[in-house]
Order: C-alpha cells, then structure tokens, then sequence
C-alpha cells in the first residue's frame, strides 16, 4: 500500500505514474485554510492509517492527500467542484467515482465511511478490516446480499416453471 501527501508539482507526477499503473487509487483534494478540508483532513489521515496496517502488501492500493495548488497536474483527477474532494480513480483513470456518488450508506466523512467506500471497492471477496461500518458481519452481509439475490430470483424462474408444469400435468391426467 502506499501513501502519498502531494505538496509539489514532482509528487503530482507521481500520481500520474499510479493511476497508469492500474492501481486502485483513492485521493482527497483539499485547499489550505478551509474549514471542512480542516474538519475532514485528520480523518483522512486516521483511515491512512489505519488502512497502512490492514492492508500493508496489498501494493495495488494508494491512498494520497494533495493540496489544490497541484490538483490540475493529475491528468485523470477530472474535475473538482469543492474541497474537499475525494475521489476513487481506478482502471488505469477510465474510472471515477466521488465519495459523495459512491453506493456507501453513510458518507459522513469519517474515518470508518472512508474504510468502508475504500473496501467497497476492494473486496473482491476478501474480509480484512473491521469497523462499526464495515465490520466482517457488514461486508458479508454485502456480499452475500448480492449473491443471495441473484440466487433468489433463479430459486423464483425454476419454482414457477415446475408449479406450471406439474398444473398442467394435473390438467392433462383429468
């Protein structure tokens, strides 16, 4: 995993070179002496690190903070309409999903939402972290849900299909 602070135009190429290489990589914008960027920052940085534990060989995973000022080097960053601004850039840059457009429940800008919108993209299946917002119960439950339901709407087409041909086996012997 890596973690990246981008406070110079050298650092903002750096990201460039990330995203190219199809890392899953996850950034928040933010502008110096802006209150929410102040109120949001030390929870970005608590996820960080939190993440950095959890996740310590995963090296497809980036985390980065990077100040406005070099926001307009990144080639794939898109657009920033407020700060701050955190986006997920995937897919060597063909994918970008903002915090506040992701499929989370709760974006309320801490860090367990964070971890929770991170994984969310991550999982692939696995169960690592354990938050209140994605503890293993959590992120089964997100799987197996989707799962369960694909499952379910089978178990309905056959049960139907067999309820239709016993009745007309039914009918047919009358």
């Amino acid at each position: 995993m890596h973690l990246l602070h981008v406070n110079s135009e050298k650092d903002a190429h750096k990201v460039d070179t990330l995203i190219n290489h199809g890392n899953h990589v996850f950034i928040i914008v933010y502008m110096e002496g802006c209150g929410p960027c102040n109120a949001t920052r030390p929870e970005w940085q608590k996820m960080g690190t939190i993440m950095q534990k959890q996740y310590k060989n995963d090296k497809d995973l980036v985390i980065i903070d990077i100040n406005k000022e070099f926001s307009n080097v990144i080639k794939h960053i898109g657009a920033i309409d407020g700060f701050p601004t955190m986006k997920y850039i995937g897919k060597k840059g063909k994918h970008i999903e903002t915090y506040e457009d992701s499929s989370i429940n709760k974006k309320d800008r801490s860090s367990d939402s964070f971890i929770n919108w991170i994984e969310s993209k991550l999982l692939r299946g696995k169960v690592v972290s354990v938050t209140p917002y994605s503890s293993p119960h959590h992120v089964l439950h997100r799987i197996s849900k989707r799962h369960h339901t694909n499952k379910k709407t089978h178990h309905k087409k056959t049960h139907n299909y067999h309820k239709k041909t016993k009745n007309k086996r039914k009918f047919k012997n009358h």
